[in-house]
């Protein structure tokens, strides 16, 4: 009895475990995406928040967005300044940098060789289950 009960709380902590690294993946590539979105033209935080969760809710919101901004300004790879055009008022508006261009170039060769890498080691692992079932 006692290691059913172990073993449905190991279920339950795996299922838990996939939110939590499903969350880890999103906020590992967020600094990409910002990068990728502030490359086209320059947006203001919560259109970028917008954007992002027009491409599938990629991020939580705002929370996630605003410190990321900070640390990519921080880090010279966007450049950031106020607007105050509009009946919205001031906003800040964000844009790549010379830096931050070199930096995505970096990390999207990057991100590539990891995203192909976890292609072919997929298909080989599919392959490998189609070639077990048919023993």
């Amino acid at each position: 009895m006692v290691g059913a009960v172990s073993r449905g709380n190991d279920r339950r902590a795996a299922a838990d475990n996939l939110g939590s690294w499903s969350t880890q993946l999103r906020k590992g590539v967020v600094e990409l995406m910002i990068l990728l979105l502030v490359r086209q033209r320059a947006l203001y935080g919560y259109a970028i928040v917008r954007e992002l969760k027009q491409r599938g809710s990629l991020v939580a919101g705002e929370g996630t967005v605003y410190p990321v901004l900070r640390r990519l300004e921080a880090d010279g790879l966007v450049s950031a300044s106020w607007s105050d055009e509009g009946p919205q008022g001031a906003r800040k508006y964000y844009r790549i940098t010379r830096e931050g261009e070199s930096f995505l170039r970096r990390a999207w060769a990057e991100w590539t060789a990891v995203a192909e890498a976890m292609g072919d080691l997929h298909a080989e692992a599919t392959t490998d289950e189609a070639d077990e079932g048919d023993r």
